[in-house]
């Protein structure tokens, strides 16, 4: 009896430790119809540098091509971001055949064009080298690459209080990139009239000439200055104010552009003028030099298949009784202002005319089994025999083994030269 009794108690305790599992595990749910859903965890948001558009890709909102609008709303970026104290300055930075400007003022740095893609992080760099954090205004000039592609890292890497541009669309890769960055930061970005003007820490940039169209000669077309000029001139033009000191900024302005410029008296006395389009012989013309009367001349070019800069433009520039420079001879051209003196950062050209295998470049024997030299500036790749670059090595030029498909599809083209098919 006392056997059965012991028997019934430990099939109680055992029933009653069965009931409480099953109460225990129907509370926490782990059956496998009561399981939750599985959560993933939300990465860490990671800010990209620079914004690639797809093929073809518009802009995600549509740009009026004409007028004065205020393309984003009012940038949302507060980070605080503050310069340190600059020397009042002009920097013409070397990004090859194209252009890029900074102007400096107290804690103000203005940036006028980026150059191209290949010196963007050369323009980044050297700008945090001055320990740039804000850049209060960055202007392009045009929307051709060889001005704004630099100008998407720029916007990328540092604040920026607002965007002035011409009042036109592009219609490239690059300027939707341009635009898209622009967006992404939520930079004001307006389309500049006559007269606008922007004005800190003695740091002054008045738009001379918006970007109404007219009409100028194209590169390869005839001589003649008068019928018959195509395409079409949209440059803004900027008269730059750094202690009483004026420099002259018209991007890749023409004769025709010029004249009208100078015909409505917008161009006075200016100190530093910064040679348009690179040298061209259907820009800089006599008219705008002789209103201009520049102390310095600053030529920003690279290796090119223009003639960039032309005889004709250097020597309208040495009867303007202007010192000029050039930097694919030189690099950077810097002028310090101090109480409205300026002083150059290196001496002006003796021979303007040099070429840049002139500039002090040691000449060496390529590589017997080299195939092509590719110019990392340009983009472009040329046989070794080509006379743009036989006997000399410069910097951003690079040695290639491959083929010309190769070099291609690392996105190469064919100098126009020694490669014309």
């Amino acid at each position: 009896m006392k056997e059965r009794r012991t028997h019934v108690w430990i099939a109680t305790v055992l029933s009653a430790l069965v009931l409480a599992g099953l109460l225990l595990i129907f509370g926490l749910g782990l059956f496998e119809d009561n399981k939750p859903g599985t959560v993933t965890p939300t990465p860490a948001v990671t800010l990209t540098d620079s914004v690639t558009p797809t093929d073809g890709a518009a802009p995600t909102e549509s740009i009026p091509p004409t007028g004065s609008a205020t393309l984003t709303p009012g940038g949302s970026d507060n980070s605080g971001a503050v310069n340190p104290r600059l020397d009042t300055s002009v920097y013409v930075l070397d990004v090859g055949e194209g252009s890029s400007a900074l102007f400096c003022s107290g804690t103000t740095a203005v940036l006028i064009d980026g150059g191209d893609a290949a010196t963007s992080s050369y323009v980044v760099g050297f700008l945090k080298s001055l320990g740039i954090r804000r850049l209060q205004l960055v202007v392009a000039t045009h929307y051709d690459s060889d001005h704004i592609s630099g100008l998407v890292g720029a916007l990328s890497a540092f604040t920026v209080d607002r965007v002035w541009g011409p009042a036109y669309e592009g219609d490239t890769k690059t300027y939707n990139s341009f635009a898209a960055m622009i967006r992404k930061k939520e930079i004001p970005w307006e389309l500049v009239n006559d007269g606008r003007e922007f004005s800190a820490d003695g740091c002054t940039v008045t738009v001379l000439a918006s970007s109404v169209p007219v009409p100028v000669r194209m590169e390869g077309t005839q001589e003649s200055d008068g019928e018959g000029e195509t395409g079409e001139d949209t440059s803004l033009a900027l008269r730059v104010t750094l202690d009483n000191v004026s420099i002259l900024v018209m991007g890749d302005s023409g004769a025709a552009r010029e004249r009208a410029l100078v015909k409505k008296g917008a161009v006075g006395k200016f100190d530093i003028f910064l040679v348009n389009h690179h040298g061209s012989r259907y820009s800089n013309s006599a008219e705008l030099l002789a209103a201009a009367r520049p102390e310095y001349a600053v030529i920003s070019v690279g290796e090119n298949d223009y003639g960039h800069p032309t005889k004709e433009c250097i020597d309208r520039l040495r009867e303007s009784g202007a010192k000029i420079y050039r930097t694919d001879l030189q690099g950077m051209i810097t002028f310090t202002i101090e109480g409205g003196r300026i002083l150059p950062g290196t001496l002006p050209l003796e021979d303007p005319y040099g070429t840049p295998e002139d500039s002090g470049q040691t000449r060496v024997e390529h590589p017997s089994d080299v195939s092509f030299i590719l110019n990392g500036n340009s983009m472009v790749y040329h046989l070794p025999d080509c006379s743009s670059v036989a006997g000399v090595m410069r910097r951003n030029w690079f040695y290639f083994y491959g083929t010309a498909e190769e070099a291609e599809a690392l996105g190469y083209r064919p100098c126009g030269s020694c490669l014309r098919h």
